[in-house]
């Protein structure tokens, strides 16, 4: 077996199609079919049907099951080597995940106090939920995601950062903006603006209002937090936020408020692959976003 045949193999059994392969690879599909060929035959290859051709469509036959898992392995574990190696000598890349409800309010500090120490490391950064964070940390697309407990994986190293209250987000004109410390059952007949369910935060605060045999009345979920911000400050209802959205509220749209006891929180958390390629830079980015 060669290198480029069990990535042709690959590609062929990620897209379904030989021709789809062929575009992706770079290659015609006649060269992608014949090293394919080669693959399967019983002189150069494994000697083992690796696809049922089913008209247009191709279907992994169950060798061709078990060799995937090790192809993919091979081909990241090739991968990580060439990345190891350009690492040590170019400084490198780290490429970090964040969830939305994290990614505005940790990122732009954490992110310029680590530049100013490692300057040769180019930072990539991607926001998104995450279930597709875990995908790419899963994948090798990412080295790090940032992102809130619980996380259930063996595959993955879990490591706490830090826990945050929860605090309630006022209109700056609410019968309750005068009060230093303002209790869930106070508010809980008020029209509630949340996340929208997507978001895992969005879900967090429904559960903690439930544990306390609360039912909000929700008007209005939205896709980011300054929008929900945004539509408190203008009255339209009440929310629930982290307590880093509220410091990073710096023209204070809002009133905050801490909830009364049990007070919520949300534990944030740093995720890696356990067995995958992490880049020296990976220990010190953690460790800047612990301690901004």
């Amino acid at each position: 077996m060669e290198l480029h045949q069990l990535r042709y193999f690959v590609a062929v059994a990620e897209t379904g199609s030989f021709t789809r392969a062929a575009e992706r690879e770079g290659v015609t599909q006649p060269t992608l079919s014949e090293q394919i060929l080669r693959l399967e035959s019983k002189d150069k290859g494994i000697g083992r049907q690796l696809f049922d051709r089913l008209g247009r469509k191709v279907v992994l036959t169950d060798a061709g099951h078990v060799l995937l898992g090790h192809a993919q392995g091979i081909l990241a574990a090739m991968g990580e080597a060439e990345r190891a190696v350009r690492d040590s000598t170019e400084g490198g890349r780290l490429r970090v995940g964040a969830i939305p409800t994290v990614a505005p309010f940790l990122l732009p500090r954490a992110v310029t106090k680590f530049h100013k120490a490692h300057p040769a490391v180019q930072l990539q950064l991607k926001e998104d939920l995450t279930e597709r964070l875990l995908a790419d940390l899963l994948s090798g697309d990412l080295d790090v995601g940032l992102m809130a407990l619980p996380i259930r994986d063996d595959r993955l190293h879990v490591e706490k950062l830090f826990t945050e209250p929860l605090v309630v987000a006022l209109p700056p004109k609410h019968r309750l903006a005068a009060k230093t410390e303002v209790k869930l059952g106070d508010v809980v007949d008020e029209p509630f603006i949340l996340l929208d369910d997507v978001h895992c935060f969005g879900d967090q605060v429904l559960s903690f209002c439930h544990r306390g045999g609360l039912e909000p009345r929700v008007v209005c979920r939205g896709e980011q937090i300054v929008t929900l911000l945004a539509m408190v400050a203008a009255g339209q209802g009440v929310s629930v936020v982290p307590e880093m959205a509220a410091v990073a509220d710096t023209a204070k749209s809002c009133v905050y408020r801490p909830l009364g006891k049990p007070a919520p929180t949300r534990t944030l958390c740093a995720v890696w692959h356990k067995q995958r390629y992490r880049p020296a830079s990976l220990r010190a980015f953690v460790d800047v976003v612990q301690n901004p």
